[in-house]
């Protein structure tokens, strides 16, 4: 059981030990590809030197991105400096599919002790157009605090003469839990919060698993399609869904939900698991910013079983319901204490060993991730941004893993699958099925 630090036992300074939930995703990552992406998609005149500055002035202002994980004498993981390695920037010219090559190299690992935990690609296309991502280590951020980076380094290199702001960072995410969740009231909520979690997740009986899904596959072949819902029709699925008392992200969920069901092949009732990661940050001691890299995500399990004809905003309203009650109960500050502490897994290849045989019991589930509405550009800059977003490949009990966000009143989706697990064949009629309903709810 692992019981939330003291909110003292931590602080941004490096070096620093190494928070449960920047140490779970570490490990996760030895077991199936935890890196993340943030894109952004535009065109006109975006210069690559400038570009190189605003990366490097990133490194200025950011602690993580000046840092490595590495381990001390008992092989246990820790964040110490690494002042002196820049961010590498790759440049690739492609016709038109710029999303393969991107998705290939978001899953490249991160060796034990390299530095910078991020990396920076620009892929050019022939039209002239251009996608430009950091890809992180998931230890090192999150979605929010990916895009709101790249977006302020997109700035930078229109504007180099913007005034240095270095952040001093910020502590790591359970430094900042509330008295509710640490010391003894913590070892409390935790006992309660696993005979919630394990009763609710359990009335349907077991998960339905997806036919053809292979999560044992060898290999890893990331894959990912972008839907669009353009502001007007965006507009209106706001409007629906305040009419019907649901978020965007409960139907984005429900959709995805109904196109999984219907890809069964038949009208028979399923129970289909769900896995929202969550943003930490409005339920912590205090509300933390995202101008800073930092992993404050955490992950909300759900179950639903669907019908043949059952009722979309029914399933939306209760996707939305979960979330709000879920998260205001504490489940997503207690998620990491389902798994034993940091300090009982050494960074070796027995403790790697060792977590992946605790990790590969998880039941096959879907997932919905939605950072929300993005700020626009702290700056005018010479070239359009049409579109930020991110992507991060789907594990190995993942059938799709659907990551949603909205910029400039428009949403954009990534939904990423593995090939080598759920062929596109499969992959690609889910995914225009998720399209399609949302398509109808909202006109």
């Amino acid at each position: 059981m692992t019981v939330p630090p003291s909110p003292d036992s931590h602080s941004a300074a490096l070096p620093r030990r190494i928070d449960p939930a920047e140490a779970f995703f570490w490990f996760l990552d030895h077991v199936s590809s935890m890196n993340f992406m943030v894109i952004a998609e535009g065109a006109g005149d975006l210069d690559d030197d400038a570009l190189r500055v605003a990366l490097a002035r990133a490194q200025q202002e950011h602690v993580l991105l000046r840092a490595a994980i590495a381990t001390n004498a008992e092989h246990r993981l820790i964040w110490v400096p690494a002042p002196d390695a820049p961010i590498d920037y790759q440049v690739v010219e492609v016709e038109s599919d710029w999303r393969t090559p991107l998705a290939e190299a978001m899953v490249r690992p991160f060796p034990l002790g390299s530095a910078p935990l991020v990396r920076a690609m620009r892929l050019n296309q022939a039209d002239g157009r251009w996608a430009v991502a950091l890809i992180f280590h998931h230890s090192a951020g999150d979605g929010r605090s990916g895009c709101r980076l790249l977006a302020e380094i997109l700035a930078n290199a229109a504007t180099p003469a913007r005034p240095l702001a270095p952040h001093p960072g910020y502590q790591p995410l359970h430094a900042l839990y509330p008295p509710t969740y640490t010391g003894a009231a913590g070892a409390e909520a935790i006992q309660n919060f696993k005979t919630q979690r394990k009763g609710e997740l359990q009335r349907h009986g077991k998960f339905d698993d997806f036919p053809g899904f292979n999560r044992h596959a060898p290999i890893t072949q990331p894959r990912f399609q972008t839907l669009r819902v353009e502001p007007e029709r965006l507009e209106r699925l706001v409007s629906r869904c305040r009419a019907a008392g649901a978020t965007v992200h409960g139907a984005v969920s429900a959709a995805q939900l109904i196109a999984l069901h219907r890809a069964f092949g038949d009208a028979e009732p399923r129970t289909l698991g769900m896995t929202t990661p969550a943003d930490l940050r409005a339920y912590l001691r205090k509300p933390l910013d995202d101008d800073s890299p930092l992993l404050c995500a955490t992950l909300i399990s759900t179950v639903y079983r669907l019908e043949a004809e059952g009722d979309f905003w029914t399933l939306a309203r209760t996707v939305s319901d979960d979330l709000k009650r879920l998260l205001q109960r504490g489940d997503g500050h207690l998620f990491y204490a389902l798994f034993p502490p940091p300090a009982e897994f050494p960074a070796t290849p027995e403790g790697i060993a060792a977590f992946r045989k605790m990790i590969e019991m998880a039941p096959q589930v879907t997932l919905v991730s939605n950072v929300g509405r993005l700020a626009p550009l702290p700056a005018a800059t010479p070239f359009q941004v049409e579109a930020l977003s991110f992507a991060l490949c789907p594990m190995f009990n993942h059938v799709l893993f659907n990551a949603a966000s909205t910029f400039n009143d428009r949403m954009t989706m990534n939904v990423n699958f593995d090939a080598a697990r759920l062929p596109p064949e499969q992959a690609l009629p889910i995914i225009a099925d998720l399209e399609a309903i949302l398509n109808r709810v909202a006109d």
